[in-house]
Parts: C-alpha cells; sequence; structure tokens
C-alpha cells in the first residue's frame, strides 16, 4: 500500500495522545494495550501492519504501575461488592512463576494480556480459573468417572444431554489482592520463524527475531472467589465450597494457568 496522501494527521495525533499519556495522572492501561500503537512512519508498503514494540509494553507497564485509575482505599471498596453474597468464599494465592492470561487473545499486537477493561490491572478470567480445575478434576482425580455426581454438581453438564444440568458453583475473575505493580516485560525469540510461517525447512541460517511481551511479575497475590449458585439446594455448603477450593488451589499449583504452562509460566504456590 502507497502513501497515504493528506494523512500527516495520523502522526500528528498520535504524538498528542502519546503525549497525553505520558502527562496523564491517571489512565487505563487496557485502553493503551488494546486501541493504542504508535505509528512512526506513513509509508504503509513497508510497515503494513504494527509490530510489537519494547517501548510500547514498557508505557503500559509504567500506566499500570504509577498512573492506576484506582487507589488502595476505591480499590479495597471495589472488591468488598463480592461480600455481599451469600456464603461467597475468597482466598489469596501468590503467583509462582510469571503469569500470562490471554496471551494470543485479540489485539493490535502479536501478543496480548487479561487486563479489566475498566481499570486496567490484570485478572484471571473466572473462565480460565474452571476451565483449570475441570481439567485437574477430569484428568488427576477422573472425578467423572468415580463421583460423577459431584462433578455435575461442580461443572453442569450440557444441553441435550441426559444427565444435562446447571452447575451448582459461579466462579469469579482473580484480581490482585491489592494495588501495585503488577507487570514485567519479557520476551520470547523464535528461531525458525520461516519454517512456523511454512516458508522454509528450519536451517540455522535465519536470523531470530526477539519478541517482547507482558507478563505478570512472581509473587503477585491474586484473590480468588466462589458462591453457590441460586440452584444449590444442599445442606452441605460449607463442605461442598472447601472441597471446590481445594481443588482450585491444587489445579493452579499441578497445571498452572494461563499460556506457556508448559514453559513454567502461570504456577501458583
Amino acid at each position: 500500500m502507497p502513501v497515504i496522501p493528506g494523512c500527516r494527521w495520523i502522526q500528528q495525533n498520535t504524538q498528542v495522545i502519546n503525549n497525553d499519556i505520558n502527562t496523564a495522572q491517571s489512565i487505563n492501561a487496557s485502553l493503551v494495550l488494546d486501541k493504542f500503537v504508535t505509528w512512526t512512519s506513513l509509508d504503509f508498503s513497508s510497515a503494513p501492519e504494527p509490530k510489537p514494540d519494547k517501548r510500547h509494553f514498557e508505557k503500559i507497564k509504567k500506566v499500570s504501575a504509577t498512573n492506576s485509575l484506582l487507589n488502595n482505599s476505591n480499590y479495597s471498596h471495589l472488591k468488598q461488592r463480592r461480600y455481599i453474597l451469600n456464603n461467597v468464599v475468597t482466598f489469596p494465592l501468590t503467583t509462582q512463576t510469571r503469569l500470562i492470561v490471554n496471551h494470543g487473545g485479540e489485539s493490535i499486537l502479536d501478543n496480548s494480556i487479561a487486563l479489566h477493561p475498566y481499570y486496567g490491572f490484570p485478572v484471571i478470567p473466572a473462565t480460565a480459573v474452571k476451565g483449570v480445575t475441570r481439567h485437574f478434576c477430569e484428568e488427576f482425580l477422573k472425578l467423572h468417572e468415580n463421583n460423577r455426581n459431584l462433578y455435575l454438581r461442580i461443572f453442569g453438564n450440557k444441553p441435550g444431554h441426559k444427565d444435562a444440568r446447571e452447575g451448582e458453583i459461579i466462579f469469579f475473575d482473580a484480581w490482585p489482592t491489592s494495588i501495585g505493580s503488577y507487570l514485567e516485560l519479557d520476551i520470547f525469540t523464535p528461531h525458525y520463524q520461516k519454517y512456523y510461517e511454512g516458508n522454509a525447512l528450519p536451517m540455522d541460517n535465519q536470523n531470530p527475531v526477539p519478541i517482547p511481551f507482558l507478563a505478570v511479575r512472581k509473587g503477585i497475590s491474586f484473590e480468588f472467589a466462589i458462591v453457590p449458585s441460586s440452584n444449590h439446594k444442599g445442606n452441605d455448603t460449607d463442605q461442598f465450597l472447601d472441597q471446590i477450593k481445594g481443588y482450585i488451589i491444587e489445579a493452579l499449583k499441578t497445571f498452572g494457568i494461563g499460556a506457556k504452562t508448559g514453559s513454567s509460566y502461570g504456577y501458583f504456590e
């Protein structure tokens, strides 16, 4: 694509927004990650799409740590809303390794990370927590075979099955226990990029290209939460919740969560 005539405003507006980000007292890191990228050239024939840039991720890291939309007081108030629910169970767990969730999510760049859409702090989506817990129960405990009723009470089953039902547990997104500096820059380096793209054999004459991305630091404490759903009718609520809490903890210690668990990311202690 040739240079777009009359589009100098793209570069100028990008510079204005960049200055606003640098000087703002508070800003949403999630918005910067998902919507903002610096165009250094208007010649789109040589730069057809934005690429991950270390400086861009450093900006998001800085914004997340120092320009948060929340302080400790209103963040605590935000989290306290969970406690109005009957029988809610919360518990903290700390990252033993770096953590990256939603690494392959939609983004203007190649790599993403799960940040709260309104406030910009890292989150672990409830679907991910439920998914890894289910995986632990199936692969490690064989709960779907050894105790089918308990398995269905926790996770339910799809409509159309003979034992279709809703699960009796609601999983919540996990949030950091406090406001702070969560993110750090990481890099992975594919050595055979042309091979991965299907254009060449995996040979040592291909130049490795370092690709930056963001991860949650080791040692960050997250608060997890579960609560019985409206269709929970048993009289074993405390025991039931405590059992599921144990499954979640063991799942996160055993399998980890998010991307790159095979490279020791996403584990909790």
